[in-house]
């Protein structure tokens, strides 16, 4: 392992102390109860019980109902800080909306943009639980501390859940102005209607809620795409987005990938397709990010691609001919923290290196731990010949061998590790028959599944059993043999050269000689 990556390594290990450190939690449990306090004073219930019940829920309450909802936040620290922020962001945004809203002619329906705004990006980087819980948490807030009408709370909660069902399928930044226009509409029906029911609107007022809500609507969408980028950096999360921009061909690392390492690339987009296959039959795992993670699970390859079988070349020498096994194992090994060092060098999502990290979990380099006991069985037979104690002769260390792991801890990690275990398998299939992709699968996963690689990734039997049978029906696309073309048997027409390029010279006039006498 190089330096970089030994300085990588222990810089991962700081990150993740300080992602799960229980201190920081509890200071950032410490700095919502005053920032609820705080904001609370500012409301119309500043002189009720509110200011001192908004600060218990927010430290005590929440984080109860966080730990059933969204189990993930009680353990990364920074998606904890992203909810709370987008939680009392948005309220604080709302109270100063409400305060500089006499001085400037605002729609009725722009008030509910913010709330729907704050639910499109929860929705988009955590996902609609998170999204959901933060819409009936901003109707909570404002029904016990700025206490409105019936209809505005109704409009708010409304137009918030429709905000996370229109952002649960944002893939490219075209869905998000879609989605923005979506809310706008909702906004503009959700408080046109109730007054329309009455007859108390007119023409004119109409149009302007409906030029108000779509524009701001709209614009909110196009500030909600300027900030993901950001939002998703500072609080590492990954959106659908950016996996569609990772599985790009055009990433440097993968142009490199293609050029010193083409074994290992062609690799890489078959077990992408593999992946993203099984996946699709899932209900937990993001096809989309598995793809984006088998793109660069073997990046750590081009540290020293040509000791990798799928990179040999025929007519040279097996590089590890001359090696021993350990040594060759280590190289092997090594391919795993060499990727992590190269992820972070480009700034590649925590998800793609945890990828990188647990696609081969705590599995044997099996090739050169059998090469090494056979060795080891050698040279205690030769021992004896030399009359050697057994002691004399070092055993073989399985730990030299096997991976440091951990083993896969999401859905989309292990469906990677079983298809990049069955695709480089299936390179040793000379003519496969029908009924092989499905007999390899199985013998993969059961194996994998004795040693408890499957433990924590989270997927259900019931999806495994789906996921393996897509994935079996993709391997079987790959391995499909092409038809042989016949020899063209057609009786060839003969061709005369033309005369002017005669493929031969014409033959020479006879000479008649003079009979003599």
């Amino acid at each position: 392992m190089n330096p970089q990556a030994s300085s990588c390594a222990g810089r991962a290990a700081t990150e993740n102390r300080l992602e799960s450190d229980r201190r920081i939690r509890l200071l950032l449990l410490a700095v919502s109860g005053a920032c609820a306090y705080g904001l609370s004073l500012l409301t119309p219930a500043a002189s009720g019980p509110a200011t001192w019940i908004a600060p218990v829920f927010s430290t005590v309450v929440l984080p109860l109902i966080l730990s059933v909802i969204l189990p993930e936040a009680m353990r990364r620290n920074r998606l904890l800080a992203l909810f709370y922020l987008t939680w009392m962001g948005n309220f604080a945004f709302t109270l100063l909306l409400l305060k500089i809203a006499p001085r400037f002619s605002f729609g009725a329906g722009s008030y509910l943009i913010p709330p729907a705004m704050a639910a499109l990006v929860l929705t988009t980087l955590v996902g609609a639980r998170a999204g959901i819980l933060l819409v009936v948490l901003l109707g909570m807030s404002e029904l016990f501390l700025l206490r409105p009408d019936d209809r505005y709370l109704i409009a708010t909660l409304t137009t918030g859940l429709f905000a996370v069902l229109f952002s649960r399928h944002i893939h490219r930044r075209s869905d998000l102005l879609r989605a923005g226009a979506g809310i706008g509409v909702v906004a503009l029906l959700a408080t046109v209607l109730p007054a329309g029911l009455n007859f108390t609107l007119t023409r004119e007022l109409i149009v302007a809620e409906a030029i108000s809500a779509a524009a701001v609507g709209l614009l909110g969408a196009i500030v909600v795409g300027a900030l993901l980028p950001l939002l998703e950096s500072a609080f590492d999360r990954t959106t659908d987005l950016s996996w569609l921009e990772l599985s790009s061909q055009d990433h440097p690392i993968l142009r490199r990938l293609a050029v010193e390492a083409p074994g290992t690339y062609l690799h890489s987009i078959l077990v992408g397709h593999l992946t993203e296959a099984a996946a699709s039959a899932t209900q937990q795992a993001n096809p989309r990010a598995c793809r984006a993670m088998a793109l660069y699970h073997d990046i750590g390859k081009l540290e020293k691609p040509e000791y990798f079988t799928e990179n040999f070349n025929p007519s040279d020498p097996d590089p590890h001919a001359s090696l021993a096994p350990t040594m060759s194992a280590l190289i092997i090994l090594a391919h795993v923290k060499d990727g992590v060092a190269l992820a972070r060098e480009h700034r590649l999502p925590r998800r793609v290196r945890e990828a990188i990290r647990e696609h081969h979990g705590t599995g044997l380099v099996w090739f050169f731990y059998q090469r090494a006991l056979q060795q080891e069985k050698d040279a205690r037979t030769g021992g004896k010949i030399l009359r050697l104690r057994d002691e004399d002769i070092p055993g073989v260390d399985e730990s030299s061998f096997r991976y440091s792991g951990p083993i896969p801890q999401s859905p989309e990690t292990a469906l990677l590790s079983l298809a990049d275990a069955v695709e480089s398998a299936s390179r040793a299939l000379e003519k496969p028959h029908p009924g092989d992709a499905h007999k390899l699968v199985d013998k993969i996963f059961q194996d994998r599944e004795k040693e408890g690689h499957w433990a924590s990734c989270g997927l259900t039997p019931t999806e495994w059993t789906k996921a393996r049978h897509a994935l079996t029906k993709a391997l079987e696309n790959i391995l499909r043999p092409r038809i042989r073309y016949p020899q063209d048997r057609r009786a060839k027409p003969k061709t005369h050269p033309p005369l002017e390029q005669s493929a031969t010279p014409p033959p020479a006039e006879p000479r008649i000689l003079p009979s003599k006498g």
